[in-house]
């Protein structure tokens, strides 16, 4: 039997629930597909109206999909709640996930921001 890619990456894993049901993790992921899509026409100035399909490599909603299967297995929490996907709007979730990624970063790397500059 040949093992899915999942299964490969995240065997030794269990998967956690982040939803009451499978229509509240598919509306996380359309909400989150279509923050994909906003911050990539805003950063990288590329404009598709289409989000595609979860089948669909690279489209909006694999890459969102796969974003969450990433946390359910890696994360204690999607990146961005659903509360915080339904009631921000982009910009701020955007501040929101730049702050986020800061944070990880430092918890990470430590605290670089004492560093002279010029030093390195």
């Amino acid at each position: 039997m040949i093992k899915s890619v999942n299964q490969l990456l995240y065997e030794d894993r269990k998967k956690k629930v982040f939803f009451k049901n499978e229509k509240e993790r598919n509306l996380w992921v359309r909400l989150n597909a279509e923050h994909i899509r906003y911050f990539q026409k805003i950063i990288n100035h590329i404009n598709k109206q289409d989000l595609g399909s979860v089948n669909k490599p690279y489209s909006y909603l694999c890459v969102s999909n796969n974003q969450l299967i990433y946390d359910e297995y890696m994360n204690d929490a999607p990146r961005l709640s659903l509360a915080e996907l339904s009631a921000m709007n982009h910009d701020d979730l955007i501040k929101l996930s730049q702050e986020r990624n800061r944070e990880t970063i430092k918890k990470i790397f430590g605290d670089f921001s004492k560093i002279n500059e010029d030093k390195l």
